[in-house]
């Protein structure tokens, strides 16, 4: 089937009984990897890749094929049956359908559509187009299971995941502890607690500010010049770098290319760094620490929001500019920095449920900027 492809893409030819590239292929080849994705892209939209299989005519068949290569290239590299893929296609982008209920009437017998369409998107789409393009795998087996694919190394070289991650950028402790490293490095001097939860403020409004304008603002406050200069502003990019990464990761609805699944945990082991950098033997010096919080968020909804943050119906406008439960949101944040203020008067060390309050004022702060930004999604 690969050779029935390049020759009618007169990619190779026979001349004495050899199999022989053309000056076509020899040009393909000596493209880059993104010039021969845009061949390879006109190649599938020109062929007509169901002349030879057997199956009725069915555009909405042939219409979803760059779709469903983006689809195999966002999951990853696990052996699935085409119903399968053509299921979660479906349920991706529904509209498909709206093509496939004509094919009931093909004469497939007692198929019901989806049954039909899966059958002609494995031999039209899998079997006849990606595979002799070497753009999936496929695992075969006997009449008595269903064969199955994945995507190949070549589709993951060619197309970019969409909306991907990186993972290694969103804020964890495993990234702390490289900032901290960092720091303690190049002689660095900063408060990274409050320069994070800065940044946090500074990135939960769209458009996102210029980043190297932010950097520079934090670096107004640095006397040094020189090397010194150079590693504080290489260590404030990699901040504002997981910052942004962060927010994307908690703020897309449908995050393709990686696992959803451990998201709650990834969210607690960011609470959990974050809580490291705050907490300090003595109650009252944590405290100092997070007294920042609020005139962060409070300067984002002045500067942004236009509400007057000294007036006494502040978290009434913040209602009117929002809704009531955001406004609880920034109550919250209020009425438990009280709180915990009042309870490290009286503590002399750390206790379980001080620790707890400090834990829950930083999941209230980083809640408040999300929302931000995710209004603005």
């Amino acid at each position: 089937m690969a050779r029935v492809v390049a020759e009618n893409l007169k990619l190779v030819k026979v001349q004495k009984g050899k199999l022989l590239l053309t000056k076509k292929a020899q040009e393909f080849i000596s493209l880059i990897s993104p010039q021969q994705y845009v061949v390879l892209l006109n190649i599938m939209l020109g062929i007509n890749i169901g002349y030879f299989d057997g199956h009725q005519e069915a555009l909405c068949v042939h219409n979803s094929s760059l779709i469903l290569l983006q689809l195999l290239r966002d999951k990853t590299r696990d052996f699935r049956t085409s119903a399968v893929y053509t299921a979660l296609l479906l349920d991706k982008y529904p509209m498909l359908e709206d093509g496939i209920d004509e094919l009931e009437m093909l004469g497939y017998g007692e198929k019901d559509k989806f049954d039909i369409f899966v059958s002609i998107a494995e031999t039209r789409l899998f079997e006849r187009l990606l595979l002799p393009l070497g753009l999936i795998d496929m695992k075969a087996y006997d009449f008595t299971q269903e064969d199955e694919f994945a995507k190949s190394a070549l589709l993951d070289l060619l197309i970019s995941q969409k909306y991907a991650i990186n993972k290694e950028l969103v804020l964890s402790k495993k990234l702390i502890k490289e900032f901290k490293d960092q720091i303690r490095t190049s002689n660095i001097d900063m408060n990274l607690f409050e320069d994070l939860m800065f940044l946090f403020a500074q990135f939960s409004h769209l458009p996102i500010p210029p980043k190297q304008i932010v950097i520079d603002n934090l670096m107004a406050k640095k006397l040094v010049v020189g090397t010194l200069k150079n590693s504080y502003e290489r260590l404030y990019e990699n901040m504002v770098e997981s910052v942004i990464t962060t927010f994307d990761e908690f703020t897309q609805l449908d995050t393709t290319g990686g696992n959803r699944d451990d998201l709650v945990h990834e969210y607690q082991n960011m609470v959990d760094a974050l809580y490291s950098l705050v907490v300090t033997p003595k109650p009252f010096i944590t405290i100092q620490k997070l007294q920042i919080l609020p005139t962060f968020i409070f300067d984002m909804l002045q500067l942004h929001y236009d509400i007057d943050i000294q007036g006494q119906d502040f978290i009434l406008q913040c209602a009117d500019r929002f809704d009531e439960e955001f406004a609880k949101d920034i109550g919250g944040l209020m009425l438990l920095l009280n709180q915990l203020e009042k309870d490290a008067k009286k503590l002399k060390k750390n206790k379980p449920n001080f620790e707890q309050g400090v834990k829950e004022l930083l999941q209230v702060y980083l809640m408040i900027v999300l929302e931000l930004r995710s209004r603005l999604l």
